[in-house]
């Protein structure tokens, strides 16, 4: 497991996506302690790299990583750019990070889809930027889900299984032998998401770790005291 611009041993500390190496998309997913956001945008950039970040808020809003500098940071759950010297990060602690990147426009984008957001499809709304400002398309886009929750493990209610219903995502519900919940697959749902963009089945990948069933990942399910939150970034290839 080799990033491109990471040694081993930074690595340890992180995920890494097979699809996205295989592609040289320098990208992290990092685990329960992440480094700082700049340090991995240096590392994932160039040392003249930094880190564009939002506050999340669960919504479908998108913003340009040109536009975040300094405070307080925009209310968003997608960053988009073509700037190689700006790597959007997000946080996570069971909501899906997604990485997508545009070999044809050289664009790219990090994505915060927790159940909220995948209802609102923030990640139709996220391609749709990308295509809209930088002229990609979403068959040249790859794209990774990173460590989440998964569906053996997040059973959900009635309004997750309302929200998911019309959003004609009923696929990704598993029933539950609880009266009115279900166990919701937030990466296969994505991934349909993904896929109703316009993006090619094989360039997604959509079988992440379960961050509540490996303790090297944080998990706000599992221990909801804790606030540690993962960061995961991408960066345009060179």
């Amino acid at each position: 497991m080799n990033l491109i611009g990471i040694d081993r041993s930074q690595s340890l500390s992180c995920w890494t996506s097979p699809l996205l190496h295989a592609h040289k998309i320098p990208h992290w997913f990092s685990k329960r302690d992440p480094p700082d956001s700049n340090w991995i945008a240096q590392r994932l950039g160039s040392h003249n790299a930094r880190a564009a970040r939002v506050k999340q808020v669960h919504g479908s809003q998108w913003v340009d990583a040109a536009t975040c500098d300094g405070e307080p940071l925009q209310l968003a759950d997608a960053i988009i750019t073509n700037d190689p010297l700006l790597v959007p990060i997000i946080s996570t602690a069971d909501c899906c990070p997604v990485l997508v990147v545009c070999l044809h426009s050289k664009s790219c984008a990090a994505i915060h889809a927790g159940w909220r957001g995948i209802a609102l499809d923030i990640v139709g709304e996220s391609l749709r930027a990308l295509v809209e400002r930088f002229g990609a398309d979403p068959k040249h886009m790859v794209a990774a889900i990173g460590p989440c929750a998964s569906v053996e493990r997040y059973e959900v209610g009635e309004d997750v299984i309302d929200a998911f219903t019309q959003q004609g995502l009923s696929e990704a519900l598993r029933s539950s032998p609880s009266a009115h919940k279900a166990f919701a697959n937030c990466s296969d749902a994505v991934r349909i998401l993904l896929q109703r963009s316009g993006m090619q089945r094989n360039l997604i990948e959509s079988n992440p770790p379960c961050t509540m069933g490996d303790a090297t990942f944080a998990s706000h399910r599992r221990e909801p005291e804790n606030k540690v939150r993962m960061l995961s970034g991408v960066s345009i290839p060179r």
